[in-house]
């Protein structure tokens, strides 16, 4: 009975922990599905909500209104600054909740009516140690870099500051990362951009714009055969920003150098498009060969120009001024070299890009000329001070602008396409480019059509290879129009024609233009000169291919093999009629070639030990080139209907003629660079040119060169002064050459003669050179020391230069005595002497939300002859009235003054009286002196760059000071009508008049006897400034848009020649209409063809 008690209690007891276990499970199941039911029912609950690009938190408060419902989190964990869009209407809370937090990497969780936000991935157990630790905890910081474009940058470097921890960028150029906390600072960094450091803060998602190093102090500059950082830079070189050389519109990528460097001017022979172009660096060294420097692209040394190229195919300009930088290229560096690097592709995915504009241009600029009725008034004077009866009795005559009927608005456009690429072993860029621009002046103008390849292989660690293609079409309409004088081409004619003849008569044919008695025998109706065809086409091909092996650790070796070939036609027809030297017609057809060949072979070593870096280089290169060229021609057409297209056609034909010649060049180079505790820079280069084209006597030349710089910045005493971030001093010497001289001047050289005996006609050879073994290179020895600071912290950058140099040994050409036979001989005689400052300064003037940033450059370059073997050099002569010299060498004095004689008013009978400076009684040519002076005081120029938000602004001013231009155009529009021609206003308004003579009066008596000289009365101060460039571009934010196929957007409009502030009389102080020719006529405008007014709108977009 004890046993059966014991065991139904022990039951009852069981039952009793069952009954209580059981009602606490089922009560327990009660309320967990009663939290589940309250939960769900809460994330059903249904919600409109509309926001675009609005603060999270903003959107959460508009949901919490809605619903009832309280979110909480942590600011620091979820960042609810971020920006959102939705829109929901009646949604599930649920869903709208996952569409508005999982693209943000948020999670939530809803606890008793609540709904707590975690970071993604964070499973709390409770409302507050969540918070606690997920304040405590690493968040998750996103973004994108780009590149200076707005381009996406795969591969680039994103550490956590201070630590090992770090990403790279996808092929989008995005990147994730976690942090500890908002003070993390993030290091980006990637080959050819500055390294930035960014601040994570309260931000979650970044945008980087990574800078490249051309606007960095470690920037890479190349000096040939080679590259170095600016920083260490011994030499004084100047990098021109590619986004300048693309700002505004050219024909030639040599225009956009005018104002960008210190010490490099540019001089136009015309404002014509396509128009050649000068460029001189720190002056001009000869008088005998062009004053050009050496253009080197990809490693090719050219033997002409660079108009083939596309300016938007650059990706680096680099100026080599003194004889540090240049001494490497010997006897072709004494006029500055030019080194060029087109754009090469890149890791990442593939890009394409599109920068395409269409613009207008028109004249800025017109002369002041006679209206008919004072045009009748100054003929009829002239007539009667000539004592000859009137021309015009009545006022019925026409009205016509000449100037009107030849200048145009003309259009422009340029598209250029663009695809790269590429990974860790092979890189590529190809683009397309056409180019066209017509004339502000009938019948002229030029189009490029043009292509680039590069491919860059790294086949391994030690062996890489590189090939590079650019071929370009280019085709030039001539309208004649520079070096005209009393209308004998289309623009002199504009501006000389009688206002009073119609431009066609009554029959619709044009009238004679030349119609009175005082008429120029050579003036012709414009609208004839339009019809002329004159057009040059050119075929440009420039190839190399290079390999580059690393024989051990820090030696390698590169080879290149490489052409450059142009292809030259030009077809002429003068139609019969336009009757100028023929009466019915002239035509002519020509063909040129020139090829040439390189092959450099380059040595490179370069290691770094204790606190010393050592970098040499050494090479052998050889180089030559063949031309040829044919032409024909004939005269006398019976109509113009072939044109120049069967010169058979003609009653006339020219003999045909041909030319070839060759040369070669063969050269040893050595370069050693040595830094010693990053303080102390030294370079000795030098070069052996071995060159056909000279004697025998003197087939080789040495250039040696050699530099120190002096990092003061890397002194404790300078470190301490906080506001110098770098400075350094640079000093050079050394000697370069000139080998501008045509092939086989050096030679005895024979000619063909033809002669007739009787009825047989002959063909003969006679010499017409004599030879010259001794004839050699021109020398140019140079001293530069130059100054390269940075101030608060590289916010102010000052490059400051001083050079002289002196070039001897001068080519030119020798009068010889008749006796013996010879005209000339081609010799080595005489010094001429450059020296002058350069001064550069760039400055972040605000660097914020808006940004500005300035550069500011001034130049001065003083020429002088030191030697010519005593006896002046003049120039060649140019057009009536004139006929003469107007430019003279002469020693002690700049190359190339004006020469003339000077004025001293008017006599009383109102003709203009001369100096008589030799006091003879007489003027004559021994009262001839210097005029004036071709040469600027001083060039400048002024680049500013704004930033606001996605609008940019640059505006570019450049100018020029203190020098004069010879104002040959006034020879005949004011020259007191005694050609006939028609005049500017100023004449009538200020001549001197039989019924009330003044001595005083600018302009002497209308006649025939008013004959003019040359004289300081055509010497015009051609001083000015000019706003050169205005562009104004917005960037869309195709970030916001969600439109991920398209990188960039840019809208952009710009203007050149906006304004010109000048006292030049003529129609642009920029035009040199002689300075192609290569000789001593410096600074001469014979109505000059003027630079154009044009407005540009344009679209740049990348993908």
């Amino acid at each position: 009975m004890k046993k059966q008690l014991r065991a139904r209690k022990l039951l009852q007891r069981i039952m009793r922990i069952t009954l209580l276990q059981t009602i606490l499970t089922g009560l327990t199941l009660t309320l967990c599905y009663a939290h589940e039911a309250h939960t769900q029912g809460l994330l059903d609950r249904a919600v409109s909500v509309k926001a675009n690009n609005v603060e999270l938190r903003k959107v959460l408060s508009r949901i919490e209104n809605e619903v009832s419902v309280k979110f909480v989190y942590s600011s620091t964990v979820i960042q609810p600054d971020r920006r959102v869009s939705v829109k929901a209407e009646q949604r599930k809370l649920s869903e709208v909740l996952a569409q508005i937090l999982q693209p943000l990497d948020i999670s939530y969780r809803v606890i008793g009516g609540q709904i707590m936000l975690t970071r993604l991935g964070a499973e709390p157990s409770s409302l507050w140690p969540t918070l606690h630790v997920e304040e405590a905890a690493e968040r998750r910081v996103t973004g994108t870099v780009r590149d200076e474009n707005g381009g996406t940058l795969p591969g680039v470097s994103v550490v956590l500051k201070g630590t090992q921890r770090g990403t790279t960028t996808d092929t989008d150029g995005k990147f994730a990362l976690e942090v500890p906390d908002e003070s993390s600072v993030l290091v980006f960094s990637f080959v050819g951009y500055s390294s930035q450091e960014v601040t994570v803060g309260t931000q979650s998602s970044l945008s980087i714009s990574l800078v490249p190093e051309s606007k960095a102090l470690n920037e890479v500059v190349v000096i040939g055969y080679g590259s170095v950082k600016r920083k260490d830079l011994t030499g004084a070189v100047s990098q021109i920003d590619t986004k300048d050389i693309d700002a505004f519109p050219v024909s030639d990528v040599q225009q956009a150098l005018r104002g960008r460097a210190p010490g490099v001017r540019v001089i136009q022979s015309s404002g014509q498009p396509g128009a050649s172009v000068q460029v001189q660096v720190r002056g001009g060294n000869s008088f005998l060969g062009n004053n050009n420097p050496l253009y080197v692209v990809d490693g090719f040394p050219l033997t002409g120009g660079i108009s083939f190229l596309n300016p938007s195919d650059i990706a680096t300009m680099d100026i080599l001024k003194d004889a540090s930088a240049t001494a490497i290229y010997g006897a072709r560096g004494a006029n500055g070299v030019v080194i060029i690097t087109t754009r090469q592709g890149k890791e990442g995915r593939s890009r394409v890009s599109l920068d395409s504009y269409y613009g207008f241009q028109n004249a800025a600029k017109r002369f002041d000329l006679l209206n008919p009725q004072q045009y009748a008034e100054v003929a009829n004077e002239q007539l009667t001070n000539d004592g000859k009866p009137a021309q015009f009795t009545g006022s019925d005559f026409a009205n016509t602008d000449w100037q009107d009927e030849i200048f145009q608005t003309a259009p422009i456009q340029n598209h250029v396409l663009t695809f790269s690429g590429g990974n860790e072993k092979t890189r590529y860029s190809v683009s397309g480019n056409f180019f066209k621009q017509e004339g502000i002046i009938l019948n002229s103008g030029t189009d490029r059509g043009s292509f680039r390849f590069g491919l860059n292989q790294n086949v391994s660690d030690r062996f890489s290879f590189s090939t590079h293609f650019v071929g370009s079409r280019f085709t030039l309409n001539n309208s004649r129009a520079n070096n005209g004088s009393r209308g004998n081409n289309i623009l002199s004619s504009a501006i000389v024609s009688p206002p009073t003849v119609p431009v066609r008569d009554s029959n619709g044919n044009y009238p004679n233009v030349a119609p009175y008695s005082f008429s120029p025998n050579v003036l012709q109706h414009p609208l004839l000169y339009a019809e002329i065809l004159d057009q040059s086409k050119r075929t440009s091909l420039l190839a190399d291919f290079s390999a580059t092996l690393t024989i051990l650790e820090g030696l390698t070796f590169k080879t290149l093999f490489g052409t450059e070939q142009a292809f030259d036609e030009r077809n002429f027809y003068s139609p019969t009629t336009l009757k100028l030297s023929s009466a019915n017609g002239n035509a002519s057809s020509s063909f040129g070639r020139d090829v040439s060949f390189l092959n450099e072979n380059i040595l490179s070593y370069t290691r770094a030990f204790n606190q010393s870096t050592l970098n040499a280089v050494a090479g052998f290169t050889w180089q030559n080139q063949n031309s040829y060229d044919n032409s024909q021609g004939g005269s006398g057409f019976l109509n113009d209907i072939l044109q120049n297209n069967n010169l058979g056609a003609a009653e006339v034909t020219n003999p045909n003629s041909s030319n070839y010649s060759e040369w070669a060049l063969l050269s040893w180079l050595g370069r050693v660079n040595y830094s010693l505790a990053d303080k102390f820079l030294f370079t000795v280069s030098a070069r052996a040119d071995g060159s056909s084209r000279f004697g025998a006597n003197n087939k080789w030349g040495f250039f040696p060169s050699g530099a120190i710089a002096y990092k003061l910045s890397e002194e404790a005493f300078i470190k301490s002064i906080k506001a110098i971030s770098t400075l350094k001093l640079r000093l050079s010497y050394g000697t370069t050459g000139s080998t501008t001289l045509s092939p086989f001047q050096s030679l005895n050289r024979l000619g063909v003669q033809r002669a007739t005996f009787g009825k047989t006609d002959l063909i003969g050879y006679t010499p017409i050179a004599l030879p010259n073994d001794n004839l050699k290179w021109e020398t140019t020895a140079q001293f530069d020391v130059g100054l390269d600071a940075g101030l608060f912290n590289e916010r102010l950058r000052i490059t400051f230069d001083y050079y002289r140099k002196s070039t001897t040994d001068l080519l030119a050409r020798v009068t010889l005595p008749g006796s013996t036979g010879f005209g000339s001989i081609t010799t080595n005689l005489g010094e001429i002497q450059n020296a002058g400052v350069e001064l550069g300064i760039g400055a972040d003037i605000v660097d914020r939300a808006f940004k500005w940033d300035v550069f500011a450059q001034m130049s001065t370059n003083k020429n002088k002859v030191i030697d010519i073997g005593g006896s002046d050099i003049f120039g060649g002569g140019i057009n009536l009235p004139f006929g003469s010299a107007i430019n003279i060498a002469r020693e002690g004095q700049p190359l190339g003054l004006f020469y003339g004689f000077k004025e001293d008013g008017l006599d009383e009978k109102g003709q203009i009286k001369y100096l008589d400076l030799n006091n003879d009684g007489a003027i004559t040519n021994s009262d001839q002196t210097i005029i004036g002076n071709p040469y600027p005081d001083f060039i400048f120029s002024l680049n500013n760059n704004l930033n606001f938000k996605n609008f940019e602004l640059n505006v570019f001013l450049e100018g020029v000071q203190g020098n004069d231009l010879f104002f040959g155009t006034g020879g005949s529009i004011s020259n007191s009508f005694n050609s006939g021609e028609n005049q500017l206003v100023d004449v009538y308004n200020n001549r001197w008049r039989p019924d009330s003579p003044d001595p005083n009066a600018l302009y002497p008596k209308l006649s025939t006897t008013s004959a003019f000289r040359v004289s300081d009365r055509f010497i015009k101060n051609a001083s000015y400034l000019r706003i050169k460039n205005v562009r104004l571009a917005y960037n869309l934010p195709i970030t916001s848009l969600g439109v991920k196929w398209i990188q960039s957007i840019q809208l952009y409009a710009s203007a050149q020649n906006l304004l010109t502030i000048t006292k030049y009389p003529g129609l642009d102080p920029e035009v040199n209409t002689r300075s192609s020719t290569g000789d001593l006529r410096i600074g001469i405008d014979e109505t000059g063809y003027p630079a154009a007014r044009t407005l540009t709108f344009g679209l740049k977009a990348g993908f």
